[in-house]
């Protein structure tokens, strides 16, 4: 007799699924592992002493637009010659031959960030393609010619990382055509932009572009152009007509405080009162009333710091010895409870009263004789 029927072909289709499904989510988890390790690779580039320059050239540096000078917040250098029209109030100016060795290092650190910036690893290839109406997170970006940015704004998202760095490299020339920019979101800086091309050509007149750029050959600008960035060119020319040079800093930091405000603690007032009253009254008919009232009252008041007060009330008036009936007008005073006066006064309250009931009940001895009538004769 079978008691179990063996499927074999339901066997053989669970153990062919099962490994397809695993090396599905293989794939899954290579791949995000891949992306994520790409979007990592992008890394700051160290400027060393080249941060502090907003245009730096290794030839000659010129404005073009003798109506209108070039504004830069930087420092300016170039080791043949800077143009009047270059302008940079309020910071380091290496004008010619004679300063050729103050922006020596600063042209060494120029050739370090261009060779950091194309050892760093690769994460998408955009080609030749315009870059302009796209959104791109942060990232290297590479093209195997030039880089262009025409028909609107390419636009930097940070994905709310104020560190995310972003890196585009051209083995050809970076140029930007009318109406093309750069803009930037989300925590985006420009601080972290860099463009490490062959040379660059910026024509968006009126425009903005974002980012350092370091050139190997000349960066040209044409007029009325802002760039939130540097200027940086290894071997060759930087030309302006009229622009804006913003040297960009990253902002610091924001510092997390924890403020603890104190509980203030309030303890109720305790109030505890205790009051007693006795009276006693004692009376008797023999042309003789003895009225005698103790009242004793024992007030105690707790509050904070502890104050106790003792409850004592005198009336003044004219003092009646015990036993002496009241006259109109006359006010007794009460003794202090437990006082040597009150004791005594009680004391012979009680003595007269006690008299007094012993002689009421005293009973007369013998009877009262009667009258005695004398009879005589008359006669």
């Amino acid at each position: 007799m079978k008691l179990f029927k063996h499927h074999a072909r339901a066997t053989r289709s669970r153990s062919n699924t099962t490994p397809a499904i695993g090396l599905l989510l293989l794939a899954i988890v290579g791949f995000a592992l891949a992306f994520a390790g790409s979007a990592r690779s992008a890394t700051t580039i160290n400027l060393g002493a080249a941060a502090s320059f907003g245009a730096l050239s290794f030839t000659a540096m010129t404005n073009a637009d003798a109506a209108g000078p070039t504004v830069v917040s930087g420092d300016v250098g170039s080791p043949t010659s800077v143009g009047a029209g270059v302008t940079n109030s309020g910071f380091a100016r290496y004008n010619g031959p004679a300063d050729a060795s103050g922006m020596a290092s600063a042209q060494a650190a120029v050739t370090a960030a261009y060779l950091a910036a194309e050892a760093q690893t690769s994460t998408q290839t955009v080609g030749t393609a315009s870059l302009g109406g796209t959104t791109l997170g942060p990232g290297v970006y590479d093209s195997g010619s030039s880089m262009l940015i025409t028909g609107g704004a390419l636009t930097l998202d940070g994905g709310g990382d104020p560190n995310a760095v972003f890196i585009f490299r051209a083995v050809s020339d970076l140029t930007v055509e009318v109406g093309g920019s750069v803009t930037y979101t989300n925590g985006a800086q420009p601080c972290n932009v860099f463009w490490k091309v062959q040379s660059a050509w910026l024509k968006n007149s009126g425009s903005t572009f974002v980012g350092t750029i370091l050139a190997l050959t000349q960066i040209t600008l044409t007029n009325n152009i802002t760039v939130q960035g540097r200027v940086l060119a290894r071997n060759a020319d930087v030309t302006f007509i009229h622009d804006t040079i913003v040297r960009p800093s990253c902002a610091a930091p924001v510092a997390t405080t924890t403020t603890t405000t104190p509980t203030a603690t309030t303890t109720a007032a305790t109030t505890t009162t205790s009051a007693t009253t006795t009276t006693s009254t004692t009376t008797t008919t023999s042309g003789t009333t003895t009225t005698s009232a103790t009242t004793t009252t024992s007030g105690t008041t707790t509050t904070s710091g502890t104050t106790t007060t003792p409850g004592t009330t005198t009336t003044a008036g004219t003092p009646t010895p015990p036993g002496t009936p009241a006259s109109p007008g006359a006010t007794i005073t009460t003794p202090a409870p437990n006082s040597p006066a009150a004791k005594a006064a009680a004391a012979t309250a009680a003595k007269a009263a006690k008299k007094a009931d012993a002689k009421a009940k005293k009973p007369t001895r013998g009877h009262a004789k009667p009258p005695r009538h004398r009879f005589g004769l008359t006669g």
